[in-house]
Order: C-alpha cells, then sequence, then structure tokens
C-alpha cells in the first residue's frame, strides 16, 4: 500500500496500526495540472512524510461518519467539515481510522492563484490560507466539494474513457473549481474555534524522527525518553493518546515494518528470513512469526515468496487512472472559451 501511496504523489511513509490482512482502494485522477485521489482502507493507519514542494494539498474526509474514530493530524481530532493539509512547509503527521475514504487535490500554487484571478477572486490572500494548515468549512459547502469529488471517482470507476474527452475534462473544471475555491475562501475568513493540539504530540514526533533515523538500532524505553527529551509518563501518554499503544509496542511494529519492505523486494533464493528478522532485532523466530503474522495477516515466508492471500486488497486496489499528455482546459472565463 506504501507503494501505491507514492504512486500518488504522495512521498509518505505508512504504518498499520492494527492487525489483519490490509484491504482498501485507491484511485487517482490527472487532468491537466490538477490531480485527485481517492484512498480507502479497511485497517488504521498513521502517516507521516513532507508534501511535495510548490503545490497546494488539500485532504478531506469524503465519507464522515458519527460513529467512527476521527482522523487525528498532529495531535488533533479534525471535524468533520474541514480541509486540512494546505500548509506545504509543515510536514503529513495523520491518522487515519479504518474505513475512512480520504479525497486529495493537489495543484500548483500558482495554477489555484492564475484560476482565482480568472474567476474574479484576486483577492483572496492563499498564502495567509495555507498557512493555517486547517481550515474550518461552512457543512454545506464542504458537502458540496465532497458530493462532487465523489461524483467524479464514481464516474472514473464506471468508464475511465469518459475522462479522456476533452469537453469532461472542461466541464469538470469549471464545476469542481469554483467549489474548491469557495470552500477555501470561506474557510479562510472563519475565525472558529480550531482544535486544540496535545501537548504530548510533540514528543511524539521527536520520538518517531529518531526511530525513523535509526531503524535497527537497539533501543529501551530509558533509551528513548532521553532521545526525546521527555518523562517515561509523558513518553507513554503521548503514545497511547496519539497512537493508541505504549512506545515500545509501536517500536515492535515499525520494526515488523521494516522487515516485510525487506522482504517484499527481496529474491526467495538470496535471502534467509531469520537473517533479516534478527538484523531488525527480532531474535526469537517463533514469536517473530507470530507477532509478523498477527500484524499483517500472513507468513513471512508468503510475503517472501509474493503469495499474499486473496483478499480485499486485490480485488479493491484499481489500477490508478491518469490522464496525461493535454494541456489543461482554459478555466471558466479565461480567454480562448467558446460560448
Amino acid at each position: 500500500m506504501e507503494a501505491v501511496i507514492q504512486r500518488l504523489g504522495q512521498p509518505l511513509r505508512l504504518l498499520q496500526l492494527d492487525g489483519g490482512n490490509l484491504g482498501g482502494g485507491a484511485m487517482a485522477i490527472t487532468i491537466g495540472p490538477l490531480r485527485l485521489s481517492r484512498l480507502r482502507m479497511d485497517r488504521t493507519i498513521h502517516s507521516w512524510g513532507p508534501k511535495p514542494l510548490g503545490e497546494l494539498t488539500i485532504g478531506l474526509d469524503l465519507e464522515p461518519a458519527g460513529v467512527r474514530p476521527p482522523l487525528r493530524a498532529h495531535g488533533s481530532c479534525l471535524p468533520e467539515s474541514c480541509l486540512f493539509g494546505l500548509d506545504s512547509g509543515r510536514e503529513v503527521h495523520l491518522t487515519l481510522p479504518k474505513g475512512v475514504e480520504l479525497g486529495m487535490v493537489v495543484i500548483p500554487r500558482d495554477t489555484l492563484c492564475k484560476w482565482a484571478d480568472q474567476l474574479g477572486c484576486g483577492g483572496f490572500d492563499l498564502q495567509g490560507a495555507c498557512r493555517r494548515n486547517l481550515l474550518l468549512v461552512d457543512p454545506v459547502r464542504c458537502e458540496g466539494l465532497r458530493a462532487y469529488l465523489r461524483q467524479i471517482f464514481a464516474l472514473v470507476a464506471s468508464d475511465p474513457g469518459r475522462l479522456e474527452q476533452p469537453s469532461s475534462q472542461r466541464l469538470i473544471l469549471e464545476d469542481l473549481l469554483p467549489l474548491l475555491l469557495e470552500a477555501l475562501i470561506h474557510g479562510a475568513d472563519q475565525v472558529g474555534r480550531l482544535p486544540r493540539p496535545s501537548a504530548r504530540i510533540e514528543i511524539v514526533k521527536a520520538a518517531q524522527g529518531w526511530l525513523h533515523d535509526h531503524p535497527q538500532q537497539p533501543i529501551t524505553l530509558t533509551d528513548l525518553c532521553q532521545q526525546a527529551h521527555a518523562s517515561r509518563r509523558s513518553l507513554i501518554q503521548g503514545f497511547r493518546d496519539h497512537l493508541g499503544m505504549g512506545p515500545m509496542a509501536y517500536v515492535k511494529l515499525q520494526r515488523l515494518h521494516g522487515v516485510r519492505r525487506l522482504l517484499l523486494g527481496a529474491d526467495p533464493d538470496q535471502v534467509r528470513i531469520g537473517s533479516i528478522a534478527a538484523e531488525w532485532g527480532f531474535l526469537n523466530a517463533g514469536h517473530f512469526a507470530r507477532d509478523y503474522r498477527l500484524l499483517f495477516g500472513e507468513m513471512p515466508r508468503d510475503t517472501l515468496r509474493h503469495r499474499t492471500p486473496p483478499s480485499r486488497t486485490a480485488a479493491a486496489l484499481p489500477p490508478l487512472i491518469r490522464i496525461p499528455g493535454r494541456p489543461p482546459p482554459a478555466a471558466p472565463g479565461s480567454p480562448g472559451r467558446s460560448g
């Protein structure tokens, strides 16, 4: 799934936080400079990493559900009616609950500014809005935007060739851009109460950063507290609050993912599972195999042989759909538009 996310143009790392074979789906659509993507997974996923430079990334929950836990970004629970991820200078730190359907719109900043001018929104302070990273949006406007995005993805799923037609591309831009700009402008004007970040989230990020930079180095809880400059109580509570587990459980989970990445790219005739596991600190082969299967829903040998059991993952991951090659259709009201 991490490879799928990177194919969507997002250089993110993913950690599956709960056990079982991962299922879900991903779809990407490119129309000129505009990229739309939809991501759905049936396990809780934590993601982090940089955002594309020079581009505006806008995230929103496509199917908010009151019974499902909320999305969490930088330690804060996100409201249902919001746009998030706008600050390209701030890294992604996002936890997606199982069953979430995440939508993303990625567009170059200068392109959006040009289209805003053409649509009569030249006074909109895009730079100021993007410094906030999260915008509260009126529920009606937010639902209008997410409903139209759902409609686009449904259209592509049922008739992929439809978007190869320039007239369809133009129609999507003419309908989507006003909805997107209206939501951004309204959100930038709101002064409502934003989610309050947790005091412990920076401790968690510091520990995660050290673990990412030293993936195979042996570490104890005391050592990790020293690296994060935090007390045991603060570190433990921070991880439980934001990731639903203690720091040492997170260390084991992260290193199980490290083994899996190597097995997925390895030649079965050239490597030994026990040697790879030992390099990541798993010295008891039986315990390692048990923990690996509980997390990923398959045995390490199946991963190495690329024999993932049939699951919803294989069935629900359609090919990524891109519409490349053509210049972007003119925005509404721009020179060259006929009629």
